[in-house]
Order: structure tokens, then C-alpha cells, then sequence
């Protein structure tokens, strides 16, 4: 028992499964494109080999974590993923297995950096709603006003509440919002207003709330995975503490490290004469 705990945990094995799902990726990903009857039968069997190694892995996980494996949301997670691809090709749940491709979505259980970013996430709802709230007022309201104002003169854009609703969407990505009110100005020359008061409302005020409440999940996200850390080690988890904020420092010098790893290619690269 306690050996295979050791191999759960090992790093090595770790990056092992990690390879084993980048390589099925490859794999699903070639078995898309028309290849003769014989390169398909052979991404088939590489497909069954990894996904015979993910039966293998959760089933050492099992074996080493027994009840405490279904209290990590992500083992539940992995194990639904790759159930589903074990179920049988016949029969109505043979649709389900057409989704083998959710054990590409494995990377994010495996990946500590990938794991904070989906936690932040989920984290965000709380306060990510109410700013969703707030933006669908703004956008009723503005719907409301654009109708009113512009669906007699400018019908291709604000003749029904529905087209006015993706008028107001793409004008909130900025993304050919001066072409609309370009149109709209020629017909009601004080309809800049309504277009300036929407996307400082919406782009350049809601949105960037919400932007800044899911960076602060994921900052507390990660904080958590710090607590984790620590408590697995025996040291005292305290915000205040300075064995805490060495832990943080440590991981925020070692992220940056690995970008700068990842930055160095094209930064040596020669430039072109």
C-alpha cells in the first residue's frame, strides 16, 4: 500500500501521465484526417494503450487513497472522464463514448497551474454574478434605448430586441462598433452619446470588475494551494507568517522562472538579416 502511494505521488509519474495524455491528444487529433485503413487501425490501438494506462492510474489511486480518492473533486473528475470512454461502442450509450475527447480536459487535474485557474474560476461566481447582474441591467436598459431611438432609421441593426441585443454585444467587444454608429450618427447626429455611455459602462467599467474579480479568486486559489502545501509539510499556515510568505515568494520566483525558460528561444533567436 504504501508503495503505491509513493508512485502516485512521484513526480515521475506525474510527467508520465502527462506525456500519455499530450500523446493521445496527437492521436485523437490524427485520427480525425482520412488515412488508409491500416495507420487508422494503429492510432486505434495507441488510443486504447493510453487509455488502458488511465484505467491503471485511477485504479492505483483507488488502491492508494481508497475513500479519500472520491473527497478530490478532480479524481471524481478523472474518473468520469474516463469512464465515459470505456463505455460500449453499441447501444444508445455509444454517443457518450464519441466524447473520448474529455480526457484531453485530463491536462487540468494533472497540472497544478491549469488546476488554480479553473479553481479561481469557480471561486468567481459568487462575485462574477452580481457584476453579470449589473451588466444585464445595463444591457436591458440600453436595448430598451437603442430600439426606441434607431429601429425605424437603422433597422439592420436595432429593428427587433434581438438584433438590438447583438448590436450591443459587439459593440461591448469593440469589434466594429464604429461601422454601427457610423450609420446610426448619419441619421441621429447626437446618438454618440448613447454609443460612449455604453461601452464606458460596459467595457471599459463592468468588465473589467469581473476581470479583476477572478484575477483576486485565482491570487486566493493559490494562497489555498499554499495553505494545503505547508499543512502536507507540518508548518504552521498563518497569512502573517513568515515561513508562509518565504512559500509564496519561493512558487512566484519559480513561475516567473519557467516563463522566462519558455521566453528564451525567442529572445536568443538571431534576427533576420
Amino acid at each position: 500500500m504504501h508503495l503505491v502511494t509513493e508512485i502516485v505521488n512521484d513526480k515521475r509519474f506525474q510527467r508520465f501521465i502527462i506525456a500519455v495524455i499530450l500523446l493521445n491528444a496527437v492521436v485523437l487529433g490524427l485520427m480525425t484526417q482520412d488515412f488508409p485503413p491500416g495507420t487508422l487501425r494503429l492510432l486505434m490501438a495507441i488510443d486504447d494503450i493510453c487509455l488502458a494506462i488511465f484505467v491503471v492510474e485511477i485504479a492505483l489511486k483507488l488502491i492508494a487513497f481508497r475513500t479519500r480518492f472520491f473527497r478530490d473533486g478532480w479524481n471524481v473528475f478523472d474518473l468520469i472522464v474516463v469512464g465515459i470512454a470505456l463505455m460500449p461502442e453499441a447501444g444508445g450509450l455509444g454517443v457518450l463514448r464519441t466524447l473520448r475527447v474529455l480526457r484531453l480536459m485530463r491536462l487540468v487535474s494533472v497540472i497544478p497551474s491549469m488546476r488554480r485557474v479553473i479553481t479561481g474560476m469557480f471561486l468567481a461566481i459568487p462575485g462574477g454574478a452580481s457584476v453579470a447582474a449589473v451588466l444585464a441591467i445595463l444591457y436591458y436598459v440600453g436595448a430598451i434605448i437603442g430600439y426606441t431611438f434607431f429601429h425605424a432609421t437603422v433597422p439592420q441593426h436595432f429593428g427587433d430586441m434581438g438584433t438590438t441585443f447583438f448590436t450591443l454585444f459587439k459593440m461591448m467587444t469593440l469589434e466594429g462598433w464604429p461601422d454601427i454608429a457610423g450609420v446610426v450618427i448619419e441619421q441621429h447626429p447626437h446618438a454618440w452619446i448613447f454609443f460612449v455611455v455604453f461601452i464606458v459602462l460596459t467595457t471599459f467599467t463592468t468588465l473589467n470588475l469581473l476581470f479583476g474579480i477572478i484575477v483576486d479568486a485565482m491570487e486566493k486559489a493559490k494562497e489555498e494551494d499554499v495553505r494545503e502545501q505547508m499543512a502536507e509539510q507540518g508548518m504552521p499556515v498563518d497569512e502573517e507568517s513568515s515561513e508562509m510568505r518565504l512559500v509564496m515568494i519561493e512558487r512566484d520566483i519559480r513561475e516567473i522562472h519557467a516563463m522566462l525558460v519558455a521566453m528564451q528561444p525567442t529572445m536568443t533567436r538571431p534576427a533576420a538579416e
